[in-house]
């Protein structure tokens, strides 16, 4: 069955001039085609969700469009104040991404998966110092290793020092799937 689209407007709209037609969509806020940009608002909202580790799909759903549509509003929109971000991946796939400020030891996390196996904190959604402190020994060898100079020298470390140590490492163990990825941040980067 072939439709009439020239009849179905003149039909619906009265109209089949191009230009009544798109003011009659202005006027009933349905533009056609691409959908208009989010307001710096809304962005806002987006961000503030995002801090409080509403994943990009339940923001997608608030908002009414898709992951991807977020992501690119989200990208490198992440707090200035954070000199470090880690991404704790499970594959090619970012869990959990772990913002860090060593200067004022502070953490912040965006859970970017329901599944809080795969999450680096787990269940926990506002870990402290503490607790990065913590995970981050869980991801590498035991300062207690009997051979714990030998393999920091293979490092290239002078001492036992989680962070320098997984960065070497990229956090892989023989356990799981899981590692990290490191970005240096300019304290500089918008927010």
């Amino acid at each position: 069955m072939s439709v009439d689209y020239k009849e179905l407007c003149l039909e619906l709209f009265g109209t089949t001039y191009v230009e009544e037609l798109k003011a009659i969509a202005k006027k009933n806020n349905r533009g056609a085609g691409r959908k208009k940009a989010f307001t710096e608002k809304q962005i806002a909202e987006m961000r503030d969700m995002q801090t409080h580790n509403i994943s990009q799909q339940r923001i997608a759903e608030h908002f009414g469009t898709t992951r991807q549509t977020i992501s690119k509003y989200l990208k490198n929109k992440l707090d200035g104040r954070f000199n470090y971000q880690i991404d704790f991946m499970y594959k090619t796939s970012v869990c959990t991404t772990i913002l860090v400020n060593f200067w004022d030891e502070q953490v912040k996390i965006i859970n970017k998966t329901d599944d809080i196996l795969h999450r680096a904190f787990g269940v926990n959604e506002n870990p402290t110092w503490e607790d990065f402190n913590t995970f981050l020994e869980d991801r590498c060898f035991s300062k207690s290793r009997g051979d714990r100079k030998s393999v920091l020298r293979a490092l290239g470390l002078d001492s036992y020092d989680p962070f320098q140590i997984i960065e070497q490492t990229k956090g892989k163990t023989y356990e799981d799937s899981q590692w990290m990825r490191f970005k240096r941040r300019s304290s500089y980067e918008a927010s």
